[in-house]
């Protein structure tokens, strides 16, 4: 990768470096599912945004771990990933934390501040809230439809992801649409965020934590 086609020039390399890798406590890894096909047109754009953010001169904290979405099964298998480009994001986490599609745009900050969460451990929540997402025994399937240019998102995200972050039985992902048409038809997305539970209950809009899990609990019962 020659240097002027670096994503991130000098000055938000160093943004990174000191306003979030510098929170970095604990090692995250990163898996990563790309695809060696013609529809998956963004993977190699992922993988340049991976290799650019981990960078050793900038944090020795993260790895990421590659994976063929065609050829290594299994772990994909373990790991529920339907689709590529995806990234598991592993760490303090105790529930599964994924994103489907290009972390950009609005969206990457609040994918960097994902990945400091999971290093910490701090997960944002009212107290209240986080003892009922706690409690939670009944596993949970949060799926947060994005894209890049909407304000609200990363809100909803980050409040799935804060679940996920706190009880095994939560898996919370979020879904950048552009390069997946199929599943935003598949799922009527007409405007985002949308926010689909346990493929059971579903609305549109960010919402706080409060209503996420009373969304939750309708979904289980």
């Amino acid at each position: 990768m020659t240097h002027s086609h670096r994503l991130l020039d000098d000055e938000n390399r160093r943004i990174l470096k000191e306003e979030y890798w510098s929170k970095l406590t604990t090692p995250v890894k990163l898996v990563f599912f790309t695809q060696d096909d013609p529809s998956c047109q963004y993977c190699d754009l992922v993988k340049q945004i991976l290799d650019e953010i981990t960078d050793k001169e900038l944090t020795d904290k993260i790895e990421v771990l590659q994976y063929d979405f065609d050829k290594d099964l299994e772990i994909r298998k373990k790991l529920g990933v339907i689709k590529a480009p995806a990234i598991i994001i592993q760490g303090k986490n105790k529930g599964l934390i994924k994103y489907y599609g290009v972390p950009a745009g609005t969206e990457f900050p609040a994918f960097l501040e994902t990945i400091v969460h999971v290093s910490t451990g701090e997960a944002h929540l009212p107290e209240n809230v986080a003892e009922e997402v706690e409690a939670l025994e009944e596993p949970v399937n949060i799926k947060v439809f994005v894209t890049t240019s909407c304000p609200y998102c990363p809100r909803m995200v980050h409040t799935a992801y804060m679940f996920a972050m706190i009880n095994r039985s939560v898996e919370a992902e979020a879904w950048e649409l552009s390069g997946f048409p199929d599943v935003a038809s598949q799922y009527g997305v007409y405007a985002v965020p949308k926010v689909v539970v346990n493929e059971k209950v579903e609305w549109e809009g960010s919402v706080p934590p409060e209503y996420l899990v009373k969304k939750i609990k309708e979904a289980i019962e």
